[in-house]
């Protein structure tokens, strides 16, 4: 079967992605996550990507491991070295992704460890009004009609757009494709 890369538009097998025992854990690793935060992580492990190079995939099993270890927790301190923590299930830590992907352009890239992720989640839990805006406002959608779908993914594309991940040619060529779908 093959897959298509929805950041890059090639086509690979599908079973290359796992080929490896890293690969393998990897996906493991992100099938522990709620897909909303995993889509996300996918995403904030570009921030820790080095400009001239890929992102090692031993490095990447052990951001993820991290990550996952900081979101089972459940709480989250501004930092290590204080005892002060805040409620934070996995939707804050989402949040905070999102926040920091939107102020990719402001960040000293690439990133080293999880604290300026730790210290802006800190800082959506500590806030009552950010805390309740991060709050699903109304229940999942069980079904969805063809033109929701449409919604959604040419949302999906608009996003990959703003984060540069794609160029204006590949986004009307794939918004093309997902209206031929509808």
């Amino acid at each position: 079967m093959q897959m298509q890369c929805p950041c890059c538009g090639e086509q690979f097998p599908f079973e290359a992605g796992f080929a490896d025992a890293d690969g393998k854990q990897l996906a493991a690793l992100f099938a522990k996550l709620d897909p909303k935060l995993g889509r996300a992580v996918l995403n904030y492990l570009r921030l820790f990507s080095p400009a001239k190079r890929s992102l090692r995939m031993t490095r990447a099993i052990r951001l993820v491991e991290e990550l996952l270890a900081l979101v089972e927790a459940g709480v989250v301190q501004r930092d290590a070295r204080t005892a002060e923590s805040k409620p934070a299930p996995p939707r804050l830590w989402t949040v905070g992704i999102e926040q920091m992907i939107a102020q990719r352009d402001r960040l000293s890239l690439p990133l080293e460890s999880h604290n300026y992720l730790r210290a802006v989640v800190f800082g959506i839990a500590a806030d009552p009004a950010q805390a309740q805006a991060a709050a699903p406002a109304k229940p999942p959608r069980t079904a969805s009609t063809p033109q929701q779908s449409l919604q959604d993914a040419i949302g999906r594309i608009e996003a990959d757009l703003r984060l540069g991940l794609i160029d204006e040619e590949q986004a009307e060529s794939r918004r093309q494709a997902a209206r031929g779908n509808l």
